[in-house]
């Protein structure tokens, strides 16, 4: 979104890549500008935390509040009318246009170079949820790997476009693609401990970064990052009784212990220090 401020206007950007921008937008409803702070800077699908009337440019007004998500095309011009005392409040993800293009086209084939043609769409409990969550977790230092913030910013974004075409039925996975996916298992089984990148996974297999999502999530029940991360940490069970745990997090491809430590309590709900007497 737009940027620049005051005490009473804010844009911050929490995390960025190549693929992906998150930031947080603020403005009090004194602002000055309260009803006109530029266009839009990304395509993005932004989750409000407070409500706030929005009228798109040749547009009807609707009301943005936390039960639903908007979509804005970068460059769109929009004016914002206040409802809460609070002003608006938000926290948008920015897709980058080749990716946002593909997902949007999944769900409506009709989309031309913009990759949305809606305003607004419904946001469930469980996707608000898990926008929230990934939010606080990059805001508190515990989400840092990038692999994992993009690949859940796309399953965000096509999550809340499933939503808005509820008449879109996903297609069935083909032959190749599962034997794709069983692909990518076997190279994530060999190189777990390497540094791997969506970009890079995907080239190597000839896939676009959403169908590499879908494809693996679909086949698997799980997102890549997360299969990574079991695989680090599984194998990093077998070897914390034989060397520092330190030297079992580099080696299995952590840049800190206690990252390592970090995952191996989600995994498995207590610290590695703690199962070491066990192993």
């Amino acid at each position: 979104m737009s940027g620049a401020g005051s005490a009473v206007f804010s844009d911050s950007i929490v995390f960025e890549s190549a693929l992906v921008r998150i930031g947080a937008f603020r403005c009090a409803r004194e602002y000055p500008q309260f009803g006109d702070t530029g266009p839009i800077q990304n395509d993005c699908f932004v989750f409000p935390r407070t409500a706030v009337k929005i009228e798109h440019e040749r547009g009807a007004p609707f009301a943005a509040n936390p039960n639903i998500v908007t979509f804005y095309n970068q460059a769109q011009l929009y004016r914002r009318h206040p409802i809460s005392d609070r002003g608006d409040e938000c926290d948008w993800f920015g897709v980058r246009r080749d990716i946002a293009r593909e997902i949007a086209h999944t769900f409506d084939p009709g989309v031309g170079e913009k990759p949305f043609r809606i305003a607004r769409g419904p946001c469930d409990s469980k996707t608000y949820l898990a926008q929230r969550r990934l939010f606080e977790q990059i805001l508190g230092g515990e989400m840092r790997d990038p692999l994992e913030i993009e690949e859940t910013a796309i399953y965000l974004l096509a999550r809340v476009l499933r939503q808005a075409h509820p008449e879109t039925e996903p297609q069935p996975l083909t032959a190749r693609q599962r034997a794709l996916s069983h692909e990518i298992e076997c190279m994530l089984s060999g190189q777990f401990s390497e540094p791997l990148t969506l970009d890079g996974i995907g080239s190597r297999f000839g896939l676009s970064l959403f169908r590499l999502c879908r494809i693996f999530r679909a086949a698997t029940g799980t997102p890549i990052h997360q299969y990574l991360m079991r695989l680090r940490v599984r194998h990093g069970l077998e070897r914390i009784a034989e060397k520092p745990l330190s030297r079992v997090a580099v080696d299995l491809g952590f840049s800190h212990h206690s990252h390592f430590t970090m995952a191996f309590r989600r995994e498995f709900g207590e610290t590695p220090s703690r199962m070491r007497p066990r192993c």
